[in-house]
């Protein structure tokens, strides 16, 4: 089972997923006008098509360079991604990944950052991205240094003085990096690059609710099921989590194999119990959880889902056996990677056991109910005293 979870995990991850599934062929080519390493007497011998999960570098391909030149040929994955070319000792090639010949312009090896690709429609579109930003950046700078030279001496020659100053073509210069953005985004709204540059761009420069109501509701409709779209609809819920909001979306694998999401369960109640072997008071929480379960032992209306953030496949299931934790409604699933589990960040999980209360539309009801207190609150939805639907 280990191999199918951490296929879930990398395909949940970053939106990027660096695992091919159907799609057409790309072809990368590039040249370099200079291919040695910028701190190493030595020329660049192989690079590497990569990606990042889970903070690491994921290799994906490798090519040999020859005469300054190189290539990579393979299937293109379903979504669009965000891939590198790795191999150089100061920085990367940032790229899409999608069908079509993607070109990587003659660049210097000792700064394969700056290098330019093209070819292909996000990759344009991308490119022109930056293009616009790397205008603005500079009109920002002869901003600053326009104001400095109508500086009086006495104010060039104190830092302390230039602040008052400085500070306001500062406010001028975020500003117009935020008109520059979002300009240009409104013209590429049916571009998967959108969702690239507002992921890396541009979503740090607004409150996450202004990204909601401005951008996510603006980019194309095709573009909602993009793994990148996902992860920055559930970035925002996250954001903003509390009763009665939207919960966010956590994936993972039984331990059965199957994989399974807290939105498949939309319907239903659903105590998300997240939870760990190891963890004596989630341990003192069972019994509450299996009387919740006989409660409800009538109706399909209620289910736990025991979110695991275990990293070992033995501990958690072993947990589940040795403890008798087994209903027809009370379904476990995991990707085990302990405090790195995307439910750890995106409910704000401090320690466990910590649950959380839904109603059928996916809404929070409550947080960290235990013991009795869980249990009355679970028996009068059944019973329809309370009802959040």
């Amino acid at each position: 089972m280990r191999r199918i979870i951490v296929s879930v995990a990398v395909g949940m991850l970053a939106g990027v997923g660096c695992l091919a599934q159907n799609g057409d062929k790309y072809v990368i080519t590039g040249e370099m006008t200079r291919d040695s390493l910028r701190f190493t007497p030595q020329a660049v011998r192989m690079v590497y098509l990569a990606c990042q999960s889970d903070g690491k570098e994921v290799r994906l391909d490798s090519a040999v360079v020859k005469n300054k030149t190189f290539r990579f040929e393979g299937k293109a994955p379903r979504f669009v991604e965000a891939a590198y070319l790795s191999g150089f000792d100061n920085g990367s090639v940032q790229l899409l990944l999608e069908p079509g010949n993607i070109t990587v312009q003659p660049f210097d090896a000792h700064y394969p950052v700056s290098a330019k690709v093209s070819g292909t429609p996000c990759n344009d579109v991308m490119s022109g991205y930056y293009a616009v930003r790397g205008k603005d950046v500079q009109e920002s700078k002869v901003r600053m240094n326009n104001l400095f030279n109508s500086l009086p001496e006495e104010v060039k020659n104190n830092p302390d003085l230039q602040m008052d100053y400085h500070g306001s073509v500062f406010n001028i210069n975020t500003v117009m990096q935020k008109v520059v953005a979002l300009e240009y985004l409104r013209n590429h709204l049916d571009s998967e690059a959108a969702l690239f540059i507002i992921k890396y761009d541009i979503y740090h420069l607004f409150q996450p609710k202004t990204i909601e109501r401005t951008l996510m509701r603006a980019v194309s409709p095709r573009l909602r099921q993009h793994p990148v779209y996902r992860e920055l609809e559930n970035k925002i819920k996250a954001s903003n989590l509390k009763v009665g909001s939207p919960a966010p979306d956590i994936a993972g694998v039984t331990p059965e194999g199957k994989e399974i999401s807290l939105s498949d369960y939309k319907g239903k109640y659903v105590l998300l119990d997240i939870w760990a072997s190891w963890c004596g008071p989630c341990r003192r929480e069972f019994p509450y959880l299996k009387q919740a379960m006989t409660a409800s032992e009538a109706n399909d209306k209620f289910v736990i889902l025991s979110y695991s953030i275990d990293s070992k496949e033995l501990d958690w299931v072993n947990s589940i056996e040795k403890n008798e934790l087994k209903h027809k409604n009370w379904i476990h699933f995991s990707t085990l990677k302990g405090w790195s589990s995307d439910a750890v960040s995106l409910f704000n999980v401090q320690g466990v056991p910590h649950t959380v209360l839904l109603n059928p539309k996916g809404e929070v009801v409550a947080f960290n109910l235990r013991g009795e207190e869980m249990l009355n609150k679970v028996k009068r939805i059944i019973e329809g005293v309370e009802t959040y639907e």
